[in-house]
């Protein structure tokens, strides 16, 4: 009869060293480390790594201060900064209507490779929270700034070099009433990106007619500073 036995070596994830032999990582329950990115958002959750904000008050619609027809790249409805020295890769941001009135509506994500944030935003904060519920403990403090949603209107200064991750467009009539709820989540097949700090993840909510009011939330995963080179 035959036994095979393993023992535990902790270990802290680190970058490869080219032409060297690297330990394979495991989880907690035993399962080995996959690239996908369920498995990599996994992994950033149980590190501590994933941060979720959202509306200060949870079932109180906020104003998405942009009107219009289309997005106009100095004026977001939610952002943050990420400053340099932090790695981040935005999972997911959506928004959730309370009912639309409007003949047009535009929502969409864009980054920018600096931090283009100038003034505006909140007047009640919002916060962000680790994604690793442990009680009233945060195991990690997060790294990005400037965050903040359009109630009193986000001016950014000019994009230096803005990338659309999504772009989503609803047509209708002036008397539409229906529900919109557009969604960014790199899950679900959206464009996945590493923002190497300074830079800006941009989300616009745009109505023709009025401002829109709407819940949102946003998630995304601050990594190691040595992630990419």
């Amino acid at each position: 009869m035959a036994h095979q036995f393993g023992y535990v070596d902790q270990i802290s994830p680190a970058v490869g060293t080219d032409g060297a032999f690297e330990a394979l990582y495991q989880n907690r329950d035993h399962a080995q480390l996959i690239n996908s990115r369920e498995g990599l958002v996994d992994a950033w959750t149980r590190d501590g790594r994933v941060f979720i904000a959202h509306n200060p008050v949870i079932g109180t619609p906020e104003t998405m201060s942009a009107t219009g027809t289309a997005i106009t790249l100095t004026a977001p409805s939610l952002r943050y900064t990420i400053p340099s020295g932090v790695i981040v890769v935005p999972i997911s941001a959506s928004i959730a209507s309370i009912t639309v009135n409007a003949k047009k509506v535009v929502f969409g994500v864009i980054v920018n490779n600096a931090d283009s944030y100038t003034t505006g935003g909140d007047t009640v904060p919002m916060l962000c929270k680790n994604a690793l519920i442990n009680g009233t403990t945060e195991l990690r403090a997060t790294g990005v700034t400037n965050l903040h949603y359009s109630d009193a209107a986000i001016t950014e200064a000019a994009l230096t070099n803005p990338r659309l991750l999504k772009i989503l467009k609803k047509a209708g009539t002036a008397t539409d009433e229906t529900t919109w709820n557009p969604e960014y989540n790199i899950l679900k097949g959206d464009p996945m990106v590493y923002l190497v700090g300074p830079a800006s993840f941009l989300v616009f909510d745009v109505q023709e007619t009025a401002a829109d009011e709407a819940e949102f939330v946003m998630t995304w995963a601050e990594l190691q500073a040595d992630t990419v080179p």
